[in-house]
């Protein structure tokens, strides 16, 4: 495993692979969840992210499980103190908005971000979390709020970074900009949508958002910024034969790219997993992937991205280049 800093020089240090919880509780059973922590911990990783909402779309689920989860395995191994672990608050379901979600998510007022907060950290079983994300966009709220509930929680030491995820890149560096002029500390992470593949221009997730060139730039050009991508491996689509690319990523030159990826990693003797989860790591700037993974198998395949060799992106690289000039040529 190797580690980097995260969310500034000063931040903490993290292993560059983060083992996602979504799952785990809800889609993935007590046992299975446990035994993934203790792989990734033995394997050197340090970053787990979960989210105060995982997984209420699933039936009798509340969407408190993944949390839950996670506090029962941290009290069991009494690790905390070796680990990073980030959450997101903003998307769980109010159920006294009358109405349907996405329009019913708790938001991100000051009085819904604290109290969002304290409930994370009582089923987390901890006094502090080290990255706490904004899950979603919250336009009913002025992102001024927001930032100024989020500093607060890292004065009262209750969360060591604030982040934000799903939000465009245009009210990230709003919401950064708006913490420099009221002198609080702002978001240092990000989390979005990001792989192999580019989305087609326009193409939309409904809440999620992909990063995009502007966001690379971003965190390219800012030493205070760190990055992770969920979805790396598009759910499978990526590198699985059985499943379509989703409809966003549905074009020639992605077809074209995931054959390179495929072709290139048979040749390096590596997986396709763990060369487009290489691409991702080893980019610029570099990001870090979240791990979604519901069986031993998945995680130890994931797991060995960090050793995938540079000639094995380099030739990457030239498959890609040759397979857009034969394109052009036609």
């Amino acid at each position: 495993m190797e580690y980097t800093p995260f969310g500034g020089p000063e931040g903490p240090r993290v292993s560059t692979l983060a083992l996602g919880a979504l799952p785990f509780g809800a889609g993935v059973d007590e046992p299975t969840s446990f035994a993934l922590l203790d792989r990734f911990v033995e394997a050197g990783g340090t970053f787990i992210d979960t989210a105060d909402c995982y997984c209420f779309w699933v039936a009798g689920r509340t969407g408190r499980e993944s949390e839950e989860l996670l506090g029962r395995w941290l009290a069991s191994r009494k690790n905390r103190d070796g680990l990073v672990i980030s959450t997101k608050l903003g998307a769980q379901p109010d159920p006294e908005l009358a109405t349907t979600w996405p329009r019913n998510a708790e938001g991100l007022s000051a009085k819904t971000v604290r109290a969002a907060a304290e409930g994370s950290l009582r089923r987390l079983g901890t006094d502090h979390v080290d990255v706490l994300f904004a899950h979603l966009e919250d336009r009913s709220v002025d992102f001024v709020e927001t930032v100024g509930a989020f500093a607060d929680l890292v004065a009262d030491g209750l969360i060591g970074q604030a982040g934000v995820s799903n939000h465009p890149t245009s009210r990230i560096k709003q919401a950064r900009a708006a913490a420099v002029e009221l002198g609080v500390p702002g978001y240092t992470a990000v989390q979005q949508r990001h792989s192999f593949l580019t989305p087609k221009p326009g193409a939309s997730f409904e809440i999620q958002e992909a990063a995009d060139d502007d966001l690379l730039a971003l965190v390219r050009a800012q030493d205070d910024l760190s990055m992770m991508a969920y979805t790396a491996l598009l759910e499978g689509a990526l590198v699985r034969e059985d499943r379509p690319l989703p409809r966003q990523y549905q074009t020639p030159q992605n077809e074209r790219r995931r054959a390179a990826l495929w072709r290139t990693a048979q040749e390096a003797g590596v997986t396709r997993a763990q060369l487009a989860l290489a691409w991702v790591l080893r980019g610029d700037p570099q990001i870090i992937p979240v791990l979604g993974v519901s069986t031993l198998s998945q995680l130890d395949d994931a797991l060995g991205a960090p050793a995938v060799p540079a000639d094995a992106l380099a030739a990457l690289a030239v498959a890609v280049d040759e397979a857009e000039a034969e394109a052009g040529a036609e």
